[in-house]
């Protein structure tokens, strides 16, 4: 059975970040950066080339059309700033036509690892601890909406999002709470 994988908090992935950003390579900071900023699966990291990214004049562009291997649905995900100018700072040690990252999943996982530790980041962490670690990130800062948080993340419904980041909805929660509340200390 596989290892159960943690998420990073926010500071702990901006953490490994800065970490790379020291002393990793430039491949090495638009692997995580794309991995915690856009949440793809290793899979599908993996797959991506260098003219996936590029608009017609060459730049990176916003926006990034993956068909993700799991589920073969395609969704369309938001480069944002910190995945642009970490993909923007690597592409010029490549070709057009060449794998972003031609490594394979157990090295990914092997760096992954390194790269938490590395930057004094405690848990149990792989390669799905990015895309982990963006759900969490995206759930926190969607004002709980498990709904649009799904989408975003490409899950088919609220309840495997919740499942998979290890979280119960808000208001299921304070409907838990209310009741705990409601009966604390009141004997019949």
């Amino acid at each position: 059975m596989a290892e159960r994988v943690c998420a990073l908090t926010r500071e702990e992935a901006l953490s490994v970040l800065a970490y790379l950003r020291q002393t990793g390579s430039r491949r090495d900071v638009a692997l995580w950066a794309l991995g915690i900023g856009a949440g793809l699966r290793i899979g599908d990291l993996l797959r991506l080339r260098v003219c996936d990214f590029l608009t017609a004049e060459g730049h990176v562009d916003v926006q990034l059309a993956v068909r993700a291997t799991k589920t073969k649905k395609e969704r369309g995900v938001q480069l944002i700033p910190l995945v642009r100018e970490a993909v923007d700072a690597y592409l010029p040690e490549l070709r057009r036509t060449e794998l972003l990252f031609p490594i394979t999943r157990q090295h990914a996982r092997r760096l992954v690892k390194d790269w938490c530790k590395s930057a004094n980041v405690e848990g149990q962490f792989g390669t799905h601890s990015m895309r982990k670690t963006f759900a969490t990130i995206a759930y926190d800062n969607s004002g709980g909406d498990a709904g649009l948080t799904a989408r975003v993340t490409g899950h088919s419904n609220p309840t495997q999002l919740m499942a998979y980041i290890g979280r119960t909805p808000a208001t299921e929660q304070s409907v838990w709470d209310g009741v705990c509340e409601a009966l604390a200390g009141r004997q019949a």
